[in-house]
């Protein structure tokens, strides 16, 4: 496009930053691709055309340009240290951790839940409430089921698909007080009195309920040992960021005093918004 060409290696560059098991997730969308595409033939027929006009030749920029390929190669440079780190085999570790605290490796609770939902913009609070004690009546009376009251009734945007039931659902995943209505609901069949939600009203009615259990090791030994690997690498790259933190400075009063009265704000400290902070929080996000 224009002058600016584009390879697959400048994808593979502008990917790098991007963690290796997102990537191919990232590309497989033809829209994405044109979009990344575009941008990077705009932003090399930019570079171009300041070339052409020689702003690369101002010592600031060629200041800018070094800094950018710093955080680029300190990026890698960090890479480098996970890669090249020798792991030791942290099984044990991860084992002992898994035993010591089983408490929290565990499946969630889960629900099988049926529900009509009254919208309070359509009629009355008083109106919805009525209706839905008519039906929980009819329920438990065996006039009705809950499919059948949602199929024709429910005012839930899902119910076209799934008749008001929702299978195997987290309960924490549910708004506050749909979750707690559930919570209350102990046997198969029961049900709920009207209750009230930013959606409406609604009649909730237990499924089934499937209670958490603990997790044995070898469902979770992968995931928990990928884990130990992985701090024991950051740690190792907090390491030797520390390593070079320590690093005596060479610095006089003379040569920093100026920078105070550099841009017109003597006494001002840097903000967390300017590039040297910036720099040193990403390094420190890094590890």
């Amino acid at each position: 496009q224009g002058k600016s060409e584009v390879w697959a290696i400048d994808v593979d560059a502008h990917l790098a930053s991007m963690p290796e098991k997102d990537r191919a997730a990232f590309i497989d969308s033809p829209k994405r691709i044109q979009q990344l595409l575009s941008h990077l033939l705009l932003r090399r027929n930019l570079a171009i055309e300041a070339r052409e006009l020689g702003l690369d030749k101002d010592p600031v920029v060629q200041r800018e340009l070094m800094q950018a390929a710093e955080v680029v190669l300190m990026r890698h440079r960090l890479d480098h240290i996970r890669e090249s780190t020798e792991v030791p085999d942290l099984s044990q570790l991860a084992k002992e951790k898994f035993l010591t605290n089983r408490g929290d490796y565990q499946t969630k609770e889960s629900v099988t839940v049926a529900h009509v939902l009254l919208d309070t913009s359509k009629r009355s609070e008083a109106e919805a409430i009525a209706q839905l004690n008519q039906w929980k009546a009819d329920i438990e009376a065996g006039k009705v089921t809950m499919e059948a009251l949602a199929k024709a009734n429910s005012d839930d945007p899902g119910v076209s698909s799934n008749n008001g039931v929702y299978e195997n659902y987290d309960p924490n995943t549910f708004v506050p007080e749909f979750a707690d209505a559930v919570r209350q609901l102990v046997n198969t069949g029961d049900l709920s009195g009207p209750v009230k939600t930013e959606f409406g009203y609604h009649l909730i009615q237990l499924r089934s309920r499937t209670p958490g259990r603990p997790y044995e090791w070898d469902e979770v030994k992968d995931q928990l040992i990928a884990f130990e690997r992985d701090s024991f690498l950051r740690k190792k790259q907090s390491e030797h960021v520390e390593k070079l933190k320590s690093l005596p400075v060479d610095a006089s009063e003379e040569s920093v005093a100026p920078l105070r009265e550099r841009y017109g704000k003597v006494g001002v400290a840097p903000s967390a918004t300017t590039p040297a902070a910036s720099d040193a929080a990403s390094v420190e996000d890094k590890n």
